[in-house]
């Protein structure tokens, strides 16, 4: 399966770029068909790299939730933004491999600030009732460190309202810094099989 990749650059001001990218949110429900003994199955994968320029910001890879069965009660899949491990509430099981969404930028050098901001609600729509992926959290790496005040959970103050209020220094000598996104997938009772996509955007304001 492949997914878009968005981003634009803006110049807002005088000495300052904003940058944005766009990751598409995959929720894949359903199994593959066990083979038979004696049949052959050939599979064939891709390799990639990721050019990173000078004030800009890519996506990595896309925040998964992996696959999930529903059941006749709602509940709820948590990718963890830090670790990118899969926690679950309700009767749902979630049997697939879930990983976090990550973009990585280049800011003009050492110590350089930004500002960052995200979209903390996504609709993830499909075949069946769209589903609310919330709680949409930026997670904490050795790249990246607080410019100003945190709150109980460690985000940046005003992170998670996406308003980009908070501010953060690039922490690496060669000013490449990587950001790593979780959140919290709400299933439906009796959510119908399919696959549902929402896009998640990451602005970094390089100052």
């Amino acid at each position: 399966m492949t997914w878009g990749v968005f981003w634009r650059s803006t110049v807002l001001q005088p000495q300052k770029r904003a940058v944005c990218a766009a990751a598409v949110c995959a929720l894949i429900a359903g199994f593959a068909a066990p083979a038979s003994a004696g049949e052959v199955a050939t599979a064939t994968g891709s390799s990639r790299a990721t050019i990173v320029a000078p004030l800009t910001l890519v996506k990595i890879q896309d925040l998964d939730f992996g696959r999930i069965v529903a059941r006749p009660t709602a509940g709820t899949v948590t990718v963890d933004q830090i670790t990118g491990a899969c926690s679950v509430t309700g009767a749902i099981l979630e049997v697939g491999t879930c990983h976090y969404a990550s973009f990585a930028g280049m800011a003009g050098g050492r110590n350089m600030n930004a500002r960052i901001s995200l979209n903390s609600v996504v609709n993830l729509t499909g075949p069946g009732q769209t589903m609310v992926l919330d709680n949409v959290k930026l997670g904490t790496n050795s790249t990246i460190s607080f410019a100003g005040n945190t709150n109980a959970n460690g985000q940046g103050v005003g992170l998670t309202q996406g308003n980009g209020n908070q501010r953060y220094t690039i922490a690496t000598s060669s000013g490449i810094f990587v950001l790593n996104v979780g959140g919290r997938l709400n299933v439906n009772a009796n959510q119908a099989g399919g696959t549902y996509t929402g896009s998640l955007t990451v602005t970094v304001q390089y100052q």
